[in-house]
């Protein structure tokens, strides 16, 4: 059982910048927002806390792969005697080599609370296994609560809790139409250069005449290399001419989000990602109206706005061809122009999405471990 002298050690990659991976923003958040009273233990810089009430265990900044060495450090953290009463809240992607220490601590410490947050949800069905030892899993999205329950695991171990991203001040409908930028920022892949290419010709229709296509896409893979590559040539013209920038590693992603009109969210999958992507959620909190492929769990956005009446932009069928995805971006500029968005966006951050509200949601799970 959970005490409030334990607190909780939440175990994820190291809590230092830069922030760039959307795991590790979200429990960075998390961190800052919980109330101060509940003491927390986690990873990071012990030079540089992320809040007043709390320990930091030291540990180095982790890349997107992290080494064997930098694993086993975290490991022995869990295992270390100053923490061994208190309550595990684990927030990497399941592996044998942490679930195998899960499944020693539960034999060992029969009564210590156990918790994983699943912070990216691709091949979470080969998973089950590995989650049954645990107290509570806690998902970023029904659609995965959906299938692990398909899957075997029992229902009653799942928590579903958004993710939660800052509330922002009320935009004007008009400034954010007067930015004149579409952005696309997500993973780079075929498919996704095919929907940017037939996307990049629509900046001569006459109703986004001064607009600009902004492509922010985060080196990751030789597959990405290949693809930008062929966006750098087949747009080359539109570069050349200010109509298309083709991005990078952002510096200021909270500053291009506010310089945006509508946000295009153009993979057909959320694979290394949270399920609902942050930056998505961030650019709403702005205001930023969002056009998407339909497929699960991004259409969650869509559907919690319809129950709510709360229209944030257009959702388009995750095999449209490129013609359909003209149609779908213009329908977006027309709403962004119309004012139909920012309202809605920022209304549905607010009640869903907002960080107060994923904050409340893991202090009620950790007091009912509690009780």
């Amino acid at each position: 059982m959970l005490a409030p002298s334990d607190g909780v050690l939440l175990v994820s990659k190291p809590l230092r910048p830069p922030f760039v991976d959307g795991s590790t923003v979200l429990v960075r958040t998390l961190v800052e927002v919980l109330p101060p009273a509940l003491h927390l233990v986690y990873f990071g810089d012990p030079a540089h806390p992320l809040r007043a009430n709390g320990q930091v265990i030291e540990g180095p900044a982790m890349g997107h792969a992290p080494s064997l060495s930098a694993k086993a450090r975290v490991l022995l953290g869990i295992v270390h005697p100053r923490h061994r009463r208190r309550p595990l809240h684990l927030f990497f992607t399941p592996n044998r080599l942490t679930s195998t220490v899960v499944a020693l601590l539960r034999r060992l410490q029969p009564r210590r609370s156990m918790i994983q947050s699943l912070m990216s949800a691709h091949g979470v069905e080969r998973w089950i296994d590995l989650l049954r030892p645990l107290d509570v899993v806690i998902v970023l999205s029904d659609d995965t609560r959906a299938r692990l329950v398909a899957a075997g695991l029992d229902g009653a171990k799942i928590r579903r809790i958004y993710p939660g991203v800052r509330s922002q001040p009320a935009a004007s409908p008009a400034a954010i139409a007067g930015h004149r930028r579409l952005l696309y920022a997500g993973d780079l892949d075929a498919g996704v250069a095919d929907r940017l290419l037939a996307i990049a010709g629509l900046l001569d229709h006459p109703e986004l005449a001064g607009w600009t296509l902004t492509i922010a896409c985060r080196p990751k893979s030789d597959d990405d290399a290949r693809q930008r590559q062929r966006l750098a040539e087949g747009l080359a013209g539109r570069i050349a001419g200010g109509q298309v920038e083709l991005l990078g590693e952002v510096a200021d992603m909270p500053g291009l989000l506010a310089s945006s009109s509508l946000q295009l969210f153009l993979a057909d999958h959320v694979r290394r990602k949270v399920d609902l992507p942050l930056v998505v959620l961030e650019g709403l909190a702005l205001g930023v109206g969002l056009v998407s492929l339909d497929f699960a769990p991004l259409r969650e956005i869509f559907v919690r706005g319809a129950e709510q009446g709360l229209e944030v932009g257009i959702a388009v069928a995750a095999d449209a061809d490129g013609e359909a995805l003209r149609e779908a971006v213009l329908a977006g500029v027309r709403g962004v122009v119309a004012g139909r968005w920012a309202p809605a966006a920022q209304a549905l951050v607010e009640r869903e999405f907002s960080r107060e509200a994923m904050a409340a949601a893991h202090v009620a799970l950790y007091d009912e471990l509690r009780r």
